[in-house]
């Protein structure tokens, strides 16, 4: 074996302080071994820096997840409701009721109930024009044009 490529390791007494029964490691080494030896430490480090950072960053999008889902999940269903609601022309008016009345305060409710086109007595003889749900283009029309005749 050739002596020059490998270290040798020495042992020698030192006096660390004040303690003379310790043993201080004196290395000898090439410096080509060393800028070797110095840069594979200084890969490891920072792979396991590297680790490290992945982790840390793992773990703070879980805790994200975990802490918004509830909040996604509520965000979700208002918006599901809401587009429910938008197109409440597509439902039977029963569904678009109760969807409409669930959670409302009292006055909401009383002020529903006394507003209800259902619950409002048409004269027979009225002779106006008559609306029924859902509104089209074509209600419209004749609403403007029942108006534009004095009806």
């Amino acid at each position: 074996m050739n002596s020059s490529k490998f270290s040798q390791i020495v042992p020698q007494a030192a006096s660390v302080l004040g303690q003379p029964d310790q043993f201080k490691m004196v290395t000898r080494l090439s410096s080509m071994s060393a800028d070797k030896s110095a840069s594979k430490i200084q890969a490891a480090f920072r792979n396991h820096q590297a680790r490290l950072k992945l982790k840390k960053q793992a773990a703070w999008q879980i805790h994200e997840k975990l802490e918004y889902s509830s909040e996604q999940t509520q965000a979700k269903l208002k918006d599901m409701f809401e587009r429910l609601l938008k197109s409440s022309d597509l439902l039977s008016p029963s569904v678009a009721k109760s969807l409409q009345k669930a959670g409302l305060p009292v006055e909401e409710k009383e002020l529903l109930r006394l507003t209800n086109p259902d619950n409002i007595p048409v004269e027979h003889t009225y002779q106006g024009p008559r609306i029924e749900g859902p509104i089209t283009r074509k209600t419209f029309v004749d609403l403007i044009e029942a108006f534009q005749h004095g009806q």
